[in-house]
């Protein structure tokens, strides 16, 4: 993993600040049930999400920020949520960042930001705190798709994303339901089709851990490539 920092003027105070980014970090492991990224990417994470120290404006570039989000940025509820004591630091700049989303409606987007602080929060093993996370990327979803918005390739991977979020919450009857409805929908590719039955198992086993695609036959041994949900 290569990182690096720069000088960046933040697009919504003008301040300028040296800031960490991310210059390339390979996936050499298959990613999980939700996309998670396997290493090094996977532990890239928190290299997403930067935080202007200045005024608290949260972007995975803050040279350049949407002209409604101004207001957003400096609201009650975005300056509490920047430190909100039930979220990991990190985890709180990409949950401002889906607020900011949510604002100018790009619920789709939203939605996997959350995803993403679930993500944080998981590294730290905050459990309730993924948890509510997660909740977020479902309700934003929900919302997105009200405006037509989808937030993967086809109906199927959503189910099966929708499905492997709500077990991680315990939520296994929801996320059974999902499993259904994503194998009814299309005629499924050979390895979503095997996701899907590895998320059955899961369910049954009322696993609330991690689900990787490395768990799959087609994916154990050595050099196996990473599995890749878009096909």
């Amino acid at each position: 993993m290569q990182t690096q920092s720069s000088l960046v003027r933040c697009g919504n105070c003008g301040a300028e600040s040296r800031l960490p980014f991310l210059l390339h970090a390979e996936e050499q492991e298959p990613p999980d049930l939700d996309t998670r990224p396997g290493e090094q990417l996977r532990s890239s994470v928190g290299l997403w999400m930067a935080r202007c120290p200045f005024c608290g404006y949260c972007a995975a570039d803050i040279s350049t920020i949407h002209e409604q989000a101004g207001a957003v940025v400096d609201s009650a509820a975005y300056q509490q949520q920047l430190d909100d004591a039930r979220f990991p630091a990190k985890a709180n700049e990409f949950i401002c960042h889906a607020l900011v989303l949510e604002h100018v409606l790009q619920y789709a987007d939203a939605g996997w930001t959350m995803l993403h602080a679930a993500w944080v929060c998981d590294d730290h093993q905050r459990a309730d705190a993924a948890s509510l996370c997660r909740k977020g990327a479902l309700n934003a979803w929900t919302v997105g798709k009200k405006h037509g918005q989808t937030f993967h390739d086809t109906y199927a991977s959503e189910f099966l994303i929708v499905s492997d979020l709500h077990r991680r919450m315990g939520e296994f009857e929801h996320a059974l339901i999902a499993c259904n409805e994503g194998q009814d929908t299309e005629e499924v590719p050979e390895l979503l089709d095997h996701c899907f039955r590895l998320q059955r198992s899961l369910i049954a086993r009322k696993d609330v851990g991690r689900g990787s695609l490395r768990q799959l036959s087609i994916y154990r041994g050595a050099g196996s490539p990473p599995g890749d949900l878009l096909s």
